[in-house]
């Protein structure tokens, strides 16, 4: 998943996503689940729905984003 190889695309990576989504959750303080998917969509394109799910995992493991369940939204954890 994150070792890239001769096929993997830089923009739709899990890493760069993430960085995408960090940077699309600290311009707002907490983004929900479903304008954080079409901001990226916008950036980047359609594709990026197959990895999105991926980097917010990502992000979740390592402890940086919060779900909150009541808003279906995402906020940075600091």
């Amino acid at each position: 998943m994150l070792k890239p190889d001769k096929h993997t695309n830089p923009v739709l990576s899990v890493v760069n996503i993430s960085g995408l989504i960090i940077e699309q959750i600290k311009n707002n303080d907490i983004v929900s689940y479903d304008d954080l998917l079409s901001n990226l969509v916008n950036l980047t394109s359609e594709s990026v729905k197959d990895v999105f799910l991926y980097s917010l995992s990502f992000l979740y493991l390592l402890d940086k984003i919060e779900y909150i369940p009541d808003l279906d939204a995402l906020r940075l954890k600091i």
